[in-house]
């Protein structure tokens, strides 16, 4: 008995140190995913799936992002569908996923160096093909009076391009969408 718990705390140990190199990843410090006290969800696939995106179950759950490593305070972004490609209303949902925390750093640069804050960083990612996406994007907590400037991030450059918002109020920013990437919302005095 005494070997076989000998054998297997070795191999946990030995589990741990050879993962170590897997679970460092640029997006930052390791994300803790649970299960909140209110949720009911129980599906360990989700609790998983939620973990290989970086998120909590409840982002999970709702394709949105309410908290990003290195921002105190974080303006969620969810997407709901109902985007308009091309002049064509459809039925497409952009998935929203976490940024590489170097993207935040270079947002919260870009908005200090302008004299704005950032409201959140996200990556955006859909299936199908478009010219223009016109994206109506849910975040609680926008007043509708803020003047808002949704920025991409190109690689290419390593600079934050403008996007024309279309519209801004009570708890959304619309905005005209070209390509996937990483958007920054930013409150700009």
């Amino acid at each position: 008995m005494r070997r076989m718990a000998k054998f297997m705390s070795l191999a946990l140990v030995g589990a741990m140190v050879f993962s170590m190199p897997v679970m460092a990843k640029e997006v930052g410090a390791p994300v803790a995913v649970y299960l909140e006290p209110e949720s009911d969800v129980g599906d360990p696939e989700i609790t998983v799936a939620a973990i290989a995106e970086d998120k909590l179950v409840d982002e999970y759950m709702a394709d949105a992002v309410t908290g990003i490593w290195d921002m105190d305070s974080v303006t969620p972004v969810a997407q709901g569908g109902g985007v308009v490609l091309d002049g064509v209303k459809s039925n497409v949902t952009f998935k929203v996923q976490k940024p590489e925390l170097s993207r935040v750093y270079s947002a919260k640069d870009y908005a200090k160096s302008v004299g704005g804050t950032v409201l959140n960083v996200v990556k955006i990612d859909t299936h199908v093909g478009f010219g223009v996406a016109n994206v109506n994007f849910y975040m609680p907590g926008v007043a509708g009076t803020e003047n808002i400037h949704v920025l991409h991030f190109d690689k290419g450059s390593s600079t934050w391009t403008d996007l024309n918002v279309t519209e801004i109020r009570k708890d959304h920013v619309v905005v005209d969408l070209t390509e996937m990437g990483t958007f920054a919302f930013v409150v700009e005095p």
